[in-house]
């Protein structure tokens, strides 16, 4: 067998010694990056969890008392951390409440999203997005207090875009079903969709908000939605109103 030259022989061992070399670096470096990848992660969902642990002790404050007057500090003995820590995940109360009215709002977005996917008309679906509208504005819960807190908090100026940006899945999903609704003739053709939302998520929030500090004898959740529901389809006036109004509108 003929001998490999030693020169030949160093520079084959010295090739393979930096081949190993460089994919060893290449192997430390992607496992650095998993390693990093899953640190982060672990980290997102511990700060996730503390976020949620923060908003479900004040929103039992909220519960309890019946509004949002609370005290950072109270939350912050609920779950046992400092108050510089909590002001690590949320700048102020402002912050808090804000959070806790987003996360009421997709709790609520979700189950109406639920009923709608199970309505098998519009009817059926705008009825049942009623209730639940009803139900969860009025249930004394953080999305009641939180809702009542934004509104009257924002100025006159910012109010609209206020509750525009907090409520757009829900005026999404109700601008979907009028239109449904025109398809199926029990809306006109004519109605703008999106401001026929907007007007009727905003009676049944105001109405509910309202509805919700009366006394324990006034109308139960399904005939608060049905009456909102009745208002939406036929108005106020009687037909004989109605006519006067097409009639003046035309002149």
């Amino acid at each position: 067998m003929p001998r490999i030259d030693e020169k030949v022989a160093e520079e084959l061992t010295a090739g393979i010694h930096d081949a190993s070399s460089v994919a060893m670096e290449q192997l430390q470096e992607r496992v650095g990056k998993q390693t990093s990848r899953l640190r982060s992660s672990a980290k997102t969902r511990k700060s996730a969890a503390t976020r949620e642990r923060i908003m479900s002790a004040a929103s039992d404050l909220m519960t309890e008392r019946g509004n949002t007057e609370f005290q950072m500090s109270e939350v912050s003995t609920r779950c046992s951390m400092s108050k510089g820590a909590l002001y690590y995940y949320f700048a102020d109360k402002s912050a808090l409440i804000e959070a806790i009215f987003d996360r009421s709002v997709d709790m609520l977005v979700d189950s109406i999203e639920e009923v709608v996917s199970q309505a098998s008309s519009s009817m059926e679906s705008i009825q049942g997005l009623a209730l639940v509208l009803a139900h969860g504005i009025r249930e004394g819960g953080p999305l009641s207090f939180a809702m009542s807190r934004e509104l009257l908090s924002a100025n006159q100026g910012d109010m609209l875009p206020t509750f525009e940006t907090h409520l757009a899945r829900v005026i999404s999903i109700i601008t979907a079903q009028i239109e449904r609704a025109k398809q199926e003739g029990v809306i006109r053709r004519d109605v703008n969709s999106r401001l026929g939302a907007i007007s009727t998520c905003g009676a049944f929030i105001f109405a509910a908000l309202e509805s919700a500090y009366e006394t324990p004898d006034a109308m139960s959740d399904e005939e608060l939605a049905s009456q909102l529901v009745l208002i939406a389809l036929n108005g106020l006036g009687t037909e004989t109103a109605q006519g006067q109004f097409l009639e003046a509108a035309a002149k």
